[in-house]
């Protein structure tokens, strides 16, 4: 007997499709809803569930932005942008350019938190990064940015990663994009649920060279050799941070940083699998296709949930 299918959608009935997508290089995640009615207004929270009736959890926490309706055939489209998108739209500017936003002595997690405050969302946590700013007597000045803009310029500085969850929790965190060895697996990818494959590597995005800019006089460089570029060849990546990096110290802490993350073959692939809302974004799966060399535990880069009264599918985009 084939599965149920399940979807709420808080302020909609009579729901006949939902995409959720979400990925870690995009500020926020997406849903669309067609369905036949919607009460939610713009500016409403709404919470999405999909899944069967007996396997289905929520896949998506936001606020509606826009709302699109038909006389003929009298539905509704609402999308929906997750809680990131407050710190997307609210801009900082101060009341004078003279009287910007300063903070000093101030960690790298605390800064984020109360930028994130500044936009309304108060459901935070910030790992300990290590990184204090502003120590040296010259503060941290923020003014003419949106907050999200800013916090991920801070979450690149130290190969962080900033991101809204499924919940709508902001979270700050040592994230890499690709699998850690305690990351857990929360689904197994095989034929017998996989509809479409795509294997990839790449060397698109190696940088082997970092360069740091920090305040006057401060400046530091990583860099290694590549099995995957000419000897003595260098793809150089540049972080210019004078605002923020006052120490030699963590200049080079930067540096080594994003060498470890960017100095590394794209290894990947796109699955389309049988729908399961065990996984997300920011996950970990294994995947099982040994007969393409697609094999092993892989990060959710990307991830779709495609929603229908017709079936429910989901889209990944992986790396390892």
């Amino acid at each position: 007997m084939a599965d149920t299918l399940y979807a709420t959608v808080t302020g909609c009935s009579d729901i006949e499709a939902v995409n959720v997508s979400d990925s870690h290089g995009a500020a926020t995640a997406t849903a669309t809803v067609l369905c036949g009615e919607c009460t939610a207004e713009i500016g409403d929270s709404v919470s999405i569930d999909l899944g069967y009736s007996d396997n289905h959890s929520v896949q998506f926490t936001g606020y509606v932005k826009t709302k699109q309706e038909s006389q003929s055939p009298g539905k509704t489209e609402m999308t929906a942008y997750s809680s990131m998108t407050r710190a997307v739209d609210y801009f900082i500017v101060s009341d004078t350019p003279d009287n910007p936003y300063t903070r000093e002595n101030i960690s790298a997690e605390t800064l984020i938190g109360e930028l994130m405050q500044m936009a309304g969302l108060t459901d935070y946590y910030g790992g300990t990064s290590t990184f204090t700013f502003a120590t040296r007597g010259t503060p941290v000045e923020v003014n003419l940015v949106s907050v999200y803009d800013y916090s991920k310029f801070i979450a690149d500085l130290l190969a962080w990663h900033v991101y809204a969850t499924v919940s709508g929790q902001i979270r700050f965190v040592s994230r890499p994009q690709f699998p850690q060895e305690t990351d857990p697996s929360v689904a197994t990818l095989e034929n017998a649920n996989i509809i479409t494959v795509g294997y990839l590597t790449s060397d698109r995005d190696i940088r082997n060279r970092v360069v740091v800019y920090g305040r006057e006089g401060v400046s530091a460089t990583a860099q290694a050799s590549s099995p995957y570029l000419p000897p003595g060849f260098y793809k150089t990546a540049a972080v210019s941070a004078p605002t923020v990096i006052d120490t030699q110290e963590m200049a080079q802490q930067s540096a080594n940083y994003n060498l470890a993350k960017l100095n590394r073959l794209t290894i990947g692939g796109t699955i389309s699998v049988i729908g399961n809302p065990a996984v997300h974004c920011r996950d970990c799966v294994t995947v099982s296709k040994s007969d393409i060399g697609m094999s092993g535990k892989f990060y959710v880069f990307g991830c779709e949930h495609d929603w229908s009264s017709g079936g429910y599918m989901l889209n990944l985009d992986l790396r390892q």
